[in-house]
């Protein structure tokens, strides 16, 4: 049986989200993760505020060294892998819920760098997160 339409992008979708979890964070630890919804420890790259923000002696300010995904992409330039989820570009579906940059989709769209609640630090819980763009 071959499905196709929005039944089979569903399933698709819902297929890939299973597998990411459960390949990058193993069963035992996502199972985990997604019943306790507790607040996970941030990266430690993401304890030095100097990562990303300016410095005023050493006191952070609210200005961050590049806009949007350019700052992301500097400590991770493999996210622009054609696999990966195109960032930089005005969605074609409305983004309800989450920020958008100059009304484009940025890395900071569906990750949040002060916040690591649903691991990678996502603003959501996988499966929530791409419905929010992606509800077929």
């Amino acid at each position: 049986m071959v499905l196709t339409g929005p039944s089979a992008n569903r399933i698709f979708l819902i297929v890939m989200m299973i597998c990411f979890t459960f390949t990058l964070f193993g069963c035992a630890q996502a199972a985990v993760r997604t019943r306790t919804r507790l607040p996970l420890p941030l990266p430690e790259i993401k304890k030095d505020c100097s990562t990303c923000h300016i410095m005023e002696g050493a006191r952070r300010t609210d200005s961050v060294k590049k806009q949007g995904s350019a700052l992301c992409l500097d400590c991770h330039p493999d996210r622009i892998a054609p696999q990966e989820h195109k960032v930089d570009i005005v969605p074609t579906m409305q983004v309800k819920g989450l920020p958008l940059l100059d009304g484009k989709m940025t890395c900071l769209t569906c990750h949040d760098p002060h916040s690591n609640k649903y691991d990678a630090l996502l603003r959501r819980q996988e499966t929530d997160l791409c419905l929010v763009c992606h509800p077929y």
